[in-house]
């Protein structure tokens, strides 16, 4: 049995959803807040929950995005999904690249989310929904091999963060302080990078990111 954690403010949406998971028989608690304060707090006292579905757009301390990498280093055991109005493939990486196992638009059927949701609570990943564009969603994870895999372009989660660095000014020194590794090894992972990207140079690297939506300026 499934217990889901909604993390959403529009009470509007909160209820047609939970009208839509009642109507499943996997699911045992569904249980809704309306804050990421108040979401820690849940967890904190419910650790038998499996899933929280979380809206990005929070008008609350945090937003969503950020509130999913609490969530991953805080409650590693809880699968998260995200349920957005936003469509655009930045969102969908920073979202991926943060925890979450899947991300879906909120003019999903409602089918289609209680499926993403159980789907979710059972190990699968990567889940976007019929209404998302199959087709950019596979280009900005470099392919259908990578796609399956959560790695944009091939890249492993620590090879992004210096993608991302480097993006956004830093030094190799200033990357190498702010990840707490070696300047040889931040050498390594652009090397890593260019070979990844098939390019001869990090600036190479970087345009092209920019340019796929996998880093952000």
């Amino acid at each position: 049995m499934i217990n889901v954690l909604l993390i959403e403010d529009s009470a509007v949406f909160v209820m047609g959803l939970k009208l839509a998971l009642q109507a499943g028989s996997e699911f045992s608690r569904i249980d809704t807040v309306a804050t990421p304060g108040a979401a820690v707090a849940f967890l904190n006292a419910h650790p038998d929950t499996n899933v929280a579905v979380v809206d990005i757009t929070l008008e609350a301390e945090t937003d969503g995005l950020t509130l999913l990498g609490i969530l991953r280093e805080a409650f590693p055991a809880v699968r998260t999904l995200v349920l957005s109005h936003y469509k655009k493939p930045a969102y969908i990486l920073k979202a991926i690249s943060s925890g979450a196992c899947a991300y879906l638009a909120k003019d999903s059927a409602p089918e289609s989310i209680v499926g993403a949701i159980a789907d979710v609570a059972s190990g699968k990943c990567l889940f976007f929904g019929e209404t998302i564009d199959a087709a950019r969603i596979i280009r900005l994870f470099g392919g259908k091999e990578n796609l399956e895999d959560r790695k944009p372009q091939g890249l492993t989660p620590r090879e992004l963060e210096v993608l991302q660095l480097t993006t956004s000014g830093y030094s190799n020194t200033q990357i190498a302080s702010a990840l707490e590794i070696s300047l040889n090894t931040v050498d390594s992972y652009k090397e890593r990078i260019k070979g990844k990207f098939g390019l001869d140079s990090i600036v190479e690297c970087v345009a092209r990111a920019v340019a796929d939506g996998i880093v952000t300026i």
